[in-house]
């Protein structure tokens, strides 16, 4: 029954999600601003792109979250990109998992709430690894704690730039 109760509660967030775009065209529609609505069409398509290229990735409860992220957020919000040749992350899912949830809850943890927060994470694949960025852009509240964040997880996870409005962090898995 909790099965059935999933697929329920993700159609209708999925509904919902649709007819926020189809909202977004048709106020476009009727102010005109059809390169927007051209726009609107783009975004989708791509958001849509990645989201199937990160479904074949074979790490299910990363992808569950990836996916569902923006559902249960509203102080951040999540996009995906992603790049290059899919392959499985399946033997990596659980540090994985483990990786994303950490990162995206300090991330929430310490952003305002008085500004649009946004993380980018973006999967390279090349041939031989999966790099990870993690691209923040909003206001964080305090960064004089990350230097222990990282500690914990050794050379994997590398900060980039950390500063009022920006945090890049960068992490890789190589291929099994």
């Amino acid at each position: 029954m909790t099965n059935q109760l999933d697929v329920l509660k993700a159609l209708r967030q999925t509904r919902h999600d649709w007819l926020n775009v189809m909202q977004l065209i048709k106020g476009n529609l009727a102010l005109k601003r059809y390169d927007r609505i051209e726009e609107i069409i783009e975004q989708v398509t791509q958001q849509s792109i990645c989201e199937s290229k990160i479904s074949e990735i074979q790490a299910t409860s990363v992808v569950y979250f990836l996916l569902t992220y923006n559902w249960f957020s509203s102080k951040m919000k999540l996009e995906i990109d992603v790049a290059g040749e899919v392959f499985s992350l399946e033997k990596n899912e659980v540090h994985l998992l483990r990786l994303c949830e950490e990162i995206t809850e300090k991330l929430t943890n310490e952003c305002t709430i008085d500004t649009e927060n946004n993380l980018l994470i973006t999967f390279l694949f090349t041939e031989h690894k999966c790099e990870l960025t993690f691209d923040f852009q909003g206001k964080l509240q305090k960064k004089e704690d990350w230097p222990s964040f990282l500690k914990k997880w050794e050379s994997n996870v590398k900060l980039v730039e950390m500063n009022e409005h920006e945090c890049v962090l960068t992490a890789s898995f190589t291929r099994s």
